[in-house]
């Protein structure tokens, strides 16, 4: 049977909203474009359906699979209240699609999501890891987001978290909630080495990881699409200057010499907050067998698993670069095709 479908794959999450769409044709699947934009949902919460309909632009979409973390955002109430304003905005603007939910229980319409809210609640991670199956059997998908970093255990091809919701992965090691970009500085580390003396931190927001990457190369002015902690500019003066505050200090009393030995630091300390997640979920799965994928330039995840002698294969090897930060989005697509078209993937399987 002959399939001719456009698919859309939805991550609305609590700061940034990514799209895919992939056309089927027979029996290929191809990616056609991917975007992630900048939408703080704890802000901006009512603009979600216009950036859902700007994702849309000329593309008729038969199917759309969403997923969302963003019923975590302080502009809601509860969970609850988030996950049943954001289905409901998904349906406005995709009223003329088939339109799926990403659960714990799989793919649900509308209807089910009403009548059983938290079964959609921070599952994101469900739909990446359906991806990852599509590489290895059993392993560990280790993924550093923005904001958090998912570490997701896999067995006989599904996913065997410990638990579901983000509480019970946050005791578990299967979610650590430090990311690329927005995460808090004085969150990684209480205190920080500067000219021979160890500094405690402020506990200010003064500067986020965004900051301390793009210090280090890791990421491009272009790649920081969060936005910054004194609302000043992105330049690389005045990430240095955010992150000088950090221990209360200024550029007249840090040089770049210092800033870049207290950036490493931080960084150093980040990779071991990862690792300490990542070894509690390898030791409670027996897996060594790790599967990666790195924001921008960054080695995070597989600084992490290195320490730790592990495994690595690389999601890179298998997506292209401008849909890796997208990830769950494709996993999105490759479950309603998995349950509704047969064996399509859209992962490169030569190294399988």
């Amino acid at each position: 049977m002959e399939h001719e479908l456009t698919i859309m794959g939805l991550d609305i999450g609590g700061a940034n909203t990514d799209c895919c769409i992939c056309q089927i044709n027979g029996n290929n699947m191809k990616l056609l474009t991917s975007k992630k934009q900048y939408l703080p949902m704890w802000q901006k919460k009512d603009n979600l359906a216009d950036c859902l309909s700007n994702f849309k632009e000329d593309y008729h979409i038969d199917v759309v699979v969403a997923t969302t973390t963003a019923e975590l955002s302080d502009g809601y109430e509860s969970k609850k209240e988030g996950v049943l304003d954001i289905t409901r905005k998904v349906i406005d603007v995709f009223g003329d699609s088939i339109v799926k939910f990403v659960t714990f229980n799989g793919l649900k319409d509308y209807e089910y999501v009403i009548n059983n809210p938290m079964e959609m609640a921070a599952a994101n991670w469900i739909a990446t890891s359906h991806l990852i199956s599509k590489i290895k059997d059993n392993c560990i998908f280790i993924d550093m987001g923005t904001t958090t970093t998912d570490i997701i255990p896999i067995k006989n091809k599904t996913e065997s978290a410990t638990g579901h919701s983000d509480l019970e992965r946050l005791c578990s090691g299967e979610l650590v909630y430090t990311g690329m970009l927005r995460t808090n500085v004085a969150a990684i580390t209480h205190e920080i080495p500067v000219n021979d003396k160890v500094a405690t931190v402020s506990s200010e927001l003064f500067a986020t990881t965004a900051d301390v990457h793009m210090i280090l190369g890791n990421i491009t002015r272009d790649e920081y699409t969060c936005s910054t902690s004194d609302n000043n500019d992105k330049s690389l003066t005045s990430c240095k200057r955010r992150l000088a505050r950090v221990v209360c200090a200024d550029l007249d009393m840090l040089d770049d010499d210092e800033i870049m030995d207290i950036a490493r630091y931080v960084e150093d300390r980040q990779i071991s907050h990862v690792e300490d997640g990542l070894k509690k979920v390898c030791q409670a799965n027996e897996l060594n067998d790790i599967v990666i994928t790195n924001y921008a330039n960054a080695d995070i995840c597989r600084k992490a698993a290195s320490n730790l002698k592990l495994k690595i294969t690389s999601l890179n090897d298998y997506l292209k670069e401008d849909s890796l930060n997208v990830s769950p989005t494709l996993g999105c697509v490759q479950m309603y095709v998995d349950e509704h078209l047969g064996d399509i993937t859209l992962l490169r399987l030569q190294n399988k």
